[in-house]
């Protein structure tokens, strides 16, 4: 498994876990809707951009506002 796979299978697995789509996070995490889009089709990240997304994913708090759109995975 490369480093991008490995990657990609932590953001498949929040979106899972928190129940957003994948061009939501992207909007979130790095202001980019296409982000895995383009990763699940095999595009490279850069090294900053791949910490910021795991910051990310360890700093994320669904708001009040959109606890709605959010779920824990049972």
């Amino acid at each position: 498994m490369t480093i991008r796979d490995q990657l990609l299978a932590e953001i498949e697995e929040f979106l899972t876990r928190h129940g957003i789509s994948a061009s939501r996070f992207g909007r979130l995490a790095a202001n980019d809707t296409a982000l895995v889009s383009r990763m699940r089709a095999g595009t490279a990240v850069r090294i900053d951009t791949a910490d910021r997304l795991r910051q990310f994913m360890a700093e994320y708090r669904p708001s009040l506002s959109t606890a709605g759109n959010d779920r824990v995975a049972a």
